[in-house]
């Protein structure tokens, strides 16, 4: 395989070591673990590249060694948008520290601060990964979606074998749309959930959908144009925004998630309303979607075990 290393530096404060915790609690089923390394395979150009991501800083002097392994690495044209291309998966330039000012004002919200200091969001590798994911794990638990997600590689994309591991490989649109709705009905998709899946392949692949162009959209003008897509839904499109775009503005007040974090927070005896959750969140923006993803994770008791808080 062909082999680049360079070194990034994120915007302090980055904690590499919380960010992995994260996935390994949430049992990820992209990523591999060695250590304090981080491996998985992305896709840029067409080409399938293997991503091992190692900290060599600390939280206030981040420093990351990224290495990329691939046959096809050296038919990259594009080496510098590549690496812009990893930055913005890892959230390497966000301001997250404008963040923490913030929400330091409140004393409410300056344990959730300090205990998640430097955690960021590593987002999916590409926007069709991220939503069909997103369509697979709608009103499914974490694991069952995981074992689903697993299925869909498993006949569609084969891993690659690195240094004794197996890192799965997510199919592309086009491998997706090639399906028909029988086959991952074999796999335990529902009859619904398997029409979403492949027909939103067949809308990407044939170019009819452009996701890359989304980047230029507002949040609002994307959820108008995403949900209008069966099977898609604004809680959808909000965890799209979030976990494939790195938005920060956004707040999924329906998300059970968010409103159990949220009567946590503050103690509340039953769980608050969406209307009382968009009520309570406005003094969030433009850091809404940061403040719940805390909130989720002060639900999430694997991490809290791991990072010893």
């Amino acid at each position: 395989m062909d082999r680049l290393v360079y070194e990034m530096e994120p915007r302090a404060p980055y904690d590499f070591v919380k960010m992995i915790r994260r996935l390994q609690g949430v049992n990820h089923e992209m990523f591999r673990f060695q250590a304090e390394r981080l491996l998985r395979t992305i896709r840029f150009e067409n080409q399938v590249l293997v991503l091992e991501v190692d900290s060599i800083g600390q939280v206030e002097q981040p420093k990351l060694q990224i290495t990329l392994y691939g046959e096809g690495l050296g038919q990259i044209m594009d080496l510098e948008g590549l690496k812009q291309y990893i930055r913005v998966v890892l959230s390497a330039d966000l301001d997250i520290q404008s963040f923490y000012d913030q929400m330091s004002a409140d004393a409410l919200y300056q344990p959730l601060v300090e205990r998640f200091y430097g955690l960021r969001f590593i987002l999916e590798a590409d926007l069709f990964e991220c939503m069909t994911k997103t369509i697979i794990g709608q009103q499914l638990n974490l694991a069952f979606a995981s074992t689903l997600n697993r299925r869909l590689m498993e006949l569609t994309a084969k891993p690659i074998h690195w240094e004794g591991i197996e890192l799965p490989v997510f199919p592309s649109a086009e491998d997706v749309a090639r399906l028909e709705y029988e086959q991952l009905r074999e796999l335990q998709y529902s009859q619904r959930k398997a029409e979403y899946v492949i027909d939103f392949a067949r809308l990407v692949a044939s170019g009819q959908l452009e996701l890359n162009g989304l980047f230029s959209q507002t949040n609002e003008a994307i959820v108008a144009e995403l949900s209008r897509l069966r099977g898609i839904g604004r809680w959808t499109v909000e965890c799209f925004l979030m976990f494939g775009m790195g938005r920060t503005d956004l707040l999924p007040a329906a998300d059970i998630g968010l409103r159990n974090g949220v009567k946590k927070l503050y103690g509340m005896e039953d769980k608050p309303s969406e209307s009382e959750v968009r009520q309570i969140g406005a003094a969030w923006a433009p850091w809404s979607s940061y403040v719940t993803f805390y909130l989720w994770e002060t639900l999430n008791d694997k991490l809290k075990e791991r990072a010893g808080s």
